[in-house]
């Protein structure tokens, strides 16, 4: 019965040791996709080699073309989303993912960058995207170069896309997202305003992205400004609260 019970051991754990080597070789075999990657770190290391080498440099060294849509934002600055995700997965697994491996957008490359705690926006923060045609222009303000100032932090790029990664896109005030209500296309699309009183600030003064503004609406953004006063995201809010007569 012994010697039985020892062949049937062994029988047992060869058994084991030929499934797991099964296992191991499948994973071998199995192409690399998308869904392995789960490692943070290798997004902020391609992160920073897109930082050494540029966006040309980039893009060129891993086959892909820019952003059309969605861009990733980390540290103030705004990153195309789907090369750093094929560049991560090298940094991860020892081989980067080709354009033709995967495809970019809101069903793939956006859950991916958010699930491993990055923000994605649907259109890259620059010169152009971050102006909000609504925005009084500086050539309004003759001699109130403090109000100027402050427009000027509110539509910055760099600001705005630090704002944005820390609060995240939904409006403080009210809740609102326009990617909820509007669709992909306006992923990650917010206001961005200076919290800071316009009478507190120095001609030394350095704006502070995530303590100094916060994203809002339109709508909250307009009364936050309205009729020039200093009013604060708490006052706003307390003017939604009140009852409404019907």
């Amino acid at each position: 019965m012994l010697i039985e019970r020892n062949k049937l051991d062994s029988i047992v754990m060869r058994y084991h040791g030929i499934a797991n080597y099964g296992e191991r070789l499948i994973e071998r075999i199995r192409p690399m996709s998308l869904k392995d990657l789960n490692d943070p770190k290798a997004v902020l290391e391609a992160i920073a080699e897109y930082d050494q080498l540029g966006q040309e440099g980039f893009l060129k060294r891993y086959g892909f073309g820019k952003a059309r849509t969605f861009a990733l934002i980390h540290g103030g600055r705004s990153y195309d989303s789907k090369a750093i995700v094929g560049a991560a997965h090298g940094y991860q697994f020892g081989t980067p993912l080709s354009s033709k491996q995967f495809s970019g957008g809101l069903a793939t490359v956006v859950p991916k960058l958010e699930e491993l705690g990055f923000t994605v926006v649907a259109l890259a923060l620059d010169e152009q995207t971050a102006s909000i045609p609504e925005e009084v222009p500086d050539s309004v303000w003759e001699g109130a170069r403090r109000s100027v100032t402050v427009n000027r932090y509110e539509r910055s790029p760099a600001a705005r896309a630090a704002c944005i990664e820390h609060h995240g896109s939904a409006c403080l005030i009210c809740g609102f997202d326009f990617a909820q209500t509007y669709g992909a296309d306006f992923q990650g699309f917010i206001h961005v305003h200076h919290i800071v009183p316009i009478s507190k600030i120095g001609e030394q003064y350095e704006v502070d992205p995530i303590n100094d503004l916060i994203p809002v609406c339109p709508n909250c953004h307009a009364a936050l400004h309205y009729g020039g006063k200093e009013q604060s995201p708490d006052d706003i809010k307390a003017l939604l609260q009140l009852p409404r007569s019907t």
